[in-house]
Parts: structure tokens; sequence; C-alpha cells
């Protein structure tokens, strides 16, 4: 088995082996049925979940090369935008400004800007269901992800490849998430 399927395929347990510990917390932290120990153990639940990611991403740093983890990560991004929002980009009907208005409703209008064939897009708050709640910062190479996201959004709309530059993240110390798409 060749290094770089090794390093999937042992993402691919750890990831579904983090999801089964958080899914299963419940049974691991039983709740009785007094508020405060319900919330000491959505405490603890939210404690472990970033610690687990944060550890996570510390490994694919340590382990993968640069071009494997922005594989990885747009990847991810990618898969995330097919389970989520890619609704949304395929009922553009090709039409970028439609798209760019979808985002506005989401993001606000003055944070969704369309200049010729450059959109710039800012997130006012991290969108991210994994990390929104913390951990406050992670590497940089968490962030990528979200660059897949917006690669696959406008990629079904123009039906070619875009780059996507990330200017800043919240996740990376930044007030806001910034990101331009050349289309």
């Amino acid at each position: 088995m060749e290094r770089k399927e090794f390093f999937k395929k042992a993402l691919q347990i750890g990831l579904a082996s983090g999801s089964v510990c958080l899914s299963g917390s419940n049974n691991i932290f039983p709740q009785s049925g007094n508020e405060q120990s319900k919330q000491k153990s959505k405490d603890h639940e939210q404690i472990f979940k970033e610690k687990w990611i944060t550890s996570l991403i510390e490994n694919i740093d340590k382990q993968l090369d640069e071009k494997t983890k922005k594989e990885l990560m747009l990847s991810c991004g990618r898969d995330c935008a097919r389970r989520g929002a890619i609704h949304i980009a395929e009922s553009c009907n090709g039409d970028v400004d439609v798209l760019v208005e979808q985002l506005e409703r989401i993001v606000g209008k003055e944070n969704c800007v369309r200049k010729d064939d450059k959109v710039q897009l800012t997130y006012p708050k991290c969108f991210c269901e994994l990390v929104a709640d913390g951990p406050k910062r992670l590497s940089d190479t968490y962030c990528i992800c979200s660059m897949g996201w917006i690669h696959e959004m406008f990629e079904i709309v123009v039906q070619r490849p875009v780059k996507v530059e990330a200017l800043q993240t919240i996740k990376r110390g930044a007030s806001s998430c910034k990101f331009n798409i050349y289309i």
C-alpha cells in the first residue's frame, strides 16, 4: 500500500472512530435529569471534540506533505458541499450572479460581491459545524476545507475550474473569513 493511500485510509478510520465517539457520547457520559449534569456532559463533549479535531489536524500537518494535505482538505470541503448546500449551486442554472444572490442571503449583501470575473466572499462567522464553537484557533491546513467547499459550489455553476484564494480566516485568528474566487 502506498504511503498516500495508507494515510487516506488511516484518516477515514480516524474520522469514523471520532464520529462514533461523539455520536455515542450519551452512552459514555450518561445524563441525569438535572440541567447542571446535562450542561457538564455537553461541555465535556465539546472539549473532547475540540481536542480530537486539533489532534487530527496536527497529525495531518506532521505526517503529510503540503500537496497531499491540500488535496485531502480540498476534497473534504467538496464533499461537505455535496452533502449540504450543493442544491443551491445546482438551482442557479449556470448563472454565477444567481449564486452570488443566494450566498448574499446567507452572509449578507456586503459580504458577497462580484466584480467582473472575481467574487469576494466574506464569512462574518465560522460556518463549519465541526469547529464553529471551538477550538478558537486551528492550523492553516483546516481552512483549506472551506476553499474546497467554495470550489465545489462555484464549479458546479460555471462548469469549469475556478481559483479560490483564502485571504484570512477566523480559525487562523482573523475576525472574519475572506476568500477571493476567480471565475
